[in-house]
């Protein structure tokens, strides 16, 4: 009896000490068929990690509130987000990730905008799992209509793009379709210290008089004031509601799409824009929006991003897998591959998406994709990005920019008042909603810093 006891305890032993760990990755409904064949890809590497898959309904934060509230199992890795982190990580439900970044030689190739995106005193809470560029699109084929050269991108200033807009404004083109927004992503060009709506991430507060806010309101109203230059400032939907043409009709013609029908030298879009980007029947490339020689390129960055739960069972085997999606250079490889085989059309890929990492063999990989120039040449000077979707990470942010410093921004686009007699006040309003919202995150963070070693014990068995 005792020599079967020992048996059977001896096979237990060998059965859990070579049984796969099994953990659960939520993704959009959309992406399931792409994750199963990453998961494919994952497990050349990782055959003893089954990773099996979930699917965030309707979006990943409410999800997570629907399962916690069900009592219901996060989780173990949540794939690709771009809602405010700061929700989850109050809530004690994301695990902080620095124990595994700290030897990893892969690491270093994440640019800093990117390893410190998504930290709160001091911890990673997320991993970037892919970036969006906020770009200039430039007709190459009016380009050389209008005999203007194929600027450098190194080369694209201010004042290069000003010249460029203005040279391409005529009777019949324009030289930019809007300029929705310019001004407040600008904040984040024209200012070593600020980014979008010129918030300094280092002092965690808006800096709206000595910050990029002020020069980047200038700028935008320089280029609305030459008249015809924004080809949708002259629509005028109040004439079309009644029946007449406005100036864009009568420039373009009815009912014309004038950046689609190649009569705009310039779009301000962004890499998220490809959908329709790539059906454009022109020839195109994505340039950074235009930097001040005196305070160098700045490439503005949107980051989505991957975590890992902080109740999951497998730490070390979630976060293999996060890694994989986010700078582990054979799983970025691995998507971009998956993204490729989806095909091409006008000579463009269908879909496709920016690395945060700038390995050598993920820049190299990405090199012979047939994407824009313009996009490569940014994946190498990812060094140079800064990172300009503070929602997702600054508690209050939609209070302070909704209620306190949008509509101050209306009126001076109206020419009721000018930046620079309202900047102070402003300033002092919107950081004092940031000051009140951190104030209530941080003291939940630190409750579920405090928490999570006693969490951690539980769910370890300890």
């Amino acid at each position: 009896m005792r020599k079967f006891v020992l048996a059977l305890l001896l096979i237990l032993f060998v059965v859990s000490a070579f049984a796969k760990a099994t953990i659960t990755v939520s993704v959009w409904s959309w992406n399931v068929d792409r994750y199963k064949k990453l998961i494919t890809e994952f497990n050349k590497y990782y055959p003893d990690i089954e990773v099996k898959l979930v699917v965030n309904q309707p979006e990943v934060n409410s999800f997570l509130t629907a399962r916690v509230s069900a009592k219901q199992a996060l989780p173990d890795v949540i794939a690709e987000s771009w809602e405010p982190l700061s929700y989850p990580v109050s809530q004690g439900w994301v695990y902080p990730l620095d124990e595994f970044l700290k030897n990893d030689p892969d690491y270093k190739y994440v640019p800093e905008s990117a390893q410190n995106a998504f930290k709160y005193r001091g911890k990673t809470y997320a991993l970037p799992e892919r970036l969006h560029f906020e770009c200039i699109v430039m007709n190459l084929d009016l380009l050389k209509k209008l005999n203007l050269q194929v600027p450098k991108y190194e080369e694209w200033t201010v004042d290069l793009f000003k010249q460029y807009a203005r040279r391409a404004t005529t009777r019949e083109y324009s030289g930019i379709n809007h300029l929705w927004e310019f001004d407040t992503f600008m904040a984040a060009v024209l200012s070593k210290h600020t980014t979008f709506w010129s918030f300094d991430p280092v002092k965690w507060e808006f800096d709206l008089v000595n910050g990029g806010w002020i020069p980047a309101i200038k700028l935008q109203k320089e280029l609305k004031s030459i008249p015809g230059l924004v080809s949708d400032d002259l629509i005028n939907q109040e004439l079309r509601n009644q029946g007449q043409l406005d100036d864009y009709q009568k420039k373009f013609g009815k009912d014309a799409d004038a950046f689609r029908e190649s009569k705009v030298l310039m779009g301000f879009e962004a890499t998220y824009d490809w959908s329709w980007l790539h059906t454009v029947p022109w020839n195109f490339d994505y340039y950074p929006l235009p930097f001040d020689p005196k305070i160098g390129m700045r490439l503005p960055v949107h980051i989505n991003y991957t975590f890992v739960s902080a109740t999951t069972k497998y730490p070390k085997e979630a976060f293999l897998f996060a890694k994989f999606l986010s700078y582990d250079p054979r799983g970025v490889i691995a998507r971009l591959k998956l993204y490729e085989s989806e095909g091409v059309e006008r000579g463009r890929l269908v879909d496709w998406f920016i690395p945060a990492t700038m390995h050598p063999d993920v820049v190299k990989y990405f090199e012979t994709m047939k994407i824009p120039n313009g996009i490569k040449w940014m994946l190498k000077n990812l060094d140079k990005s800064v990172r300009v979707d503070m929602w997702k990470v600054v508690p209050g942010w939609f209070e302070a920019i909704w209620d306190v410093i949008f509509p101050v921004n209306e009126k001076i686009r109206r020419g009721e008042v000018t930046p620079e007699a309202v900047a102070a006040e402003t300033q002092e309003k919107a950081n004092k909603v940031i000051k009140e919202n951190w104030a209530i995150f941080e003291k939940k963070l630190i409750d579920a810093e405090k928490k999570f070693p006693q969490l951690r014990k539980q769910i370890e068995g300890k």
